[in-house]
């Protein structure tokens, strides 16, 4: 809402691109839209998969999904709109060369910084994730070797 219907105005979205107020609107779509959704289609995906192998928890899952979240809406507080909203006014009174300089940039340096504060528990939540990835994959793993074996096998015997 912040991000795409903020930029759809048109003197704004003339003025804003290439600004933080950009990677604002790209992280939170890209990330929290669609990527939140493919994560959530592969755990479905590893449910069924899994299904016979093992007993499915999604504890891991949903704290890796709250994680994520609590970093994305770190980022926009912290760093997105920070240095977004002054930028663009920048980019207005000064022009984009001067909002896209170090000179601005050095102006932000509390902001850039905070950004940290949303990449810890984003980086988590992808540790978490992708630990939880192979703990649910593993026990698939053996019943394919086997009936890789098996087939490799009938394909050598005459």
């Amino acid at each position: 809402m912040f991000g795409g219907g903020t930029l759809n105005a048109p003197l704004v979205n003339y003025y804003e691109h290439g600004t933080f107020l950009t990677l604002n609107h790209a992280h939170t779509s890209l990330f929290g839209a669609f990527g939140l959704l493919a994560i959530g289609l592969i755990y479905f995906c590893l449910r069924h998969a899994a299904a016979e192998q093992s007993r499915f928890s999604e504890k891991l899952g949903l704290r890796a999904f709250w994680l994520y979240n609590a970093g994305l809406v770190l980022w926009i507080a912290l760093n997105f709109f920070p240095v977004g909203w002054p930028q663009l006014n920048a980019v207005y009174d000064r022009g984009l060369a001067y909002a896209r300089s170090l000179e601005f940039y050095d102006t932000t340096v509390l902001w850039q910084w905070l950004r940290f504060v949303g990449d810890v528990p984003f980086a988590i939540a992808a540790l978490l994730m992708a630990f939880d990835f192979v703990l649910k994959l593993a026990p698939l793993f053996p019943a394919v070797v086997n009936r890789m074996s098996r087939q490799h096998g009938e394909k050598r015997s005459p």
